[in-house]
């Protein structure tokens, strides 16, 4: 059973998701050697299609399983866009992490040896996003990072 990489803790139905062309579409192919991943946090591009985030950038939550056909078949990937939210991910580093921890995102947070775009606790820069907050430590949570996305 493949382990699970990102859950919604809040409904997902009052949140606004919206599909973005995929910058490189080989990324869609499950056997692709680093494909995305659901709860990698993706950016956009200046061409308006969705890009693994870099750190510290504006970047939202992939919502779509890992080989979808349907996000193979058009290049499209759904993200959640616009909302608060809480979900569980996997897509983390551990280091620093603290109840109410402000969380950024780093395009260097290794899940299963591969390298994603996930989320790393705040550095403090003022110029790097903070994507929310840490509202359950791994620990306590199965080994999945809690957190409240609050970009609106």
């Amino acid at each position: 059973m493949p382990a699970t990489n990102f859950e919604m803790v809040t409904e997902v139905q009052a949140l606004l998701r919206r599909d973005f062309p995929v910058a490189d579409k080989t990324l869609l192919n499950p056997n692709n050697a680093n494909p995305l991943m659901d709860g990698e946090m993706l950016s956009l591009d200046s061409a308006y299609s969705l890009v693994r985030g870099a750190e510290g950038s504006l970047a939202f939550a992939l919502f779509a399983e890992r080989g979808r056909f349907d996000t193979q078949a058009i290049g499209k990937a759904t993200v959640l866009f616009g909302g608060t939210y809480e979900a569980n991910t996997r897509v983390f580093t551990a280091a620093g992490l603290a109840l109410g921890g402000r969380l950024m995102v780093s395009a260097a947070v290794t899940v299963d040896t591969l390298t994603k775009s996930g989320l790393i606790i705040h550095d403090g820069v003022a110029t790097k996003d903070i994507i929310g907050y840490v509202t359950r430590l791994p620990a306590n949570n199965g080994g999945l990072l809690r957190f409240m996305q609050t970009l609106v």
